[in-house]
């Protein structure tokens, strides 16, 4: 798998980092193990005790959740049935769209809904 080393996140990435990252079968959350890997490896000291320790790894840990809560969400199949109602509904707000436009804008509906 190739990826854009340019972009964020993955300038944020040391190149060892980077390509465990590409072969990772789920990156975000092989990131948020990452991330939490780091919190662990900072060592203690009066900045830094087990409260803050605790308080970034719970809120990765909720992180983690809401990736998983949405990967539940992405890979649940949409019924068929409510797939055509959707794009039938679409298609006649979009073709009615125009008609509801035109005593705002008069004859520059034209131009504005090939614009959009």
């Amino acid at each position: 798998c190739w990826v854009d080393k340019r972009q964020l996140p993955w300038s944020l990435f040391p190149e060892a980092a980077l390509a465990k990252c590409a072969d990772a079968r789920n990156r975000p959350l092989w990131t948020c193990d990452r991330i939490g890997r780091e919190i662990t490896s900072v060592a203690y000291d009066d900045n830094w005790t087990s409260r803050e320790r605790l308080t970034m790894l719970s809120k990765v840990e909720k992180l983690s959740n809401a990736v998983g809560e949405c990967e539940r969400i992405h890979q649940t199949a949409v019924p068929l049935n409510y797939a055509r109602h959707s794009l039938r509904s679409l298609t006649m707000w979009l073709f009615t769209l125009p008609f509801a436009l035109i005593k705002d804008y008069g004859l520059m509906t034209g131009p504005i809904m090939g614009a959009t």
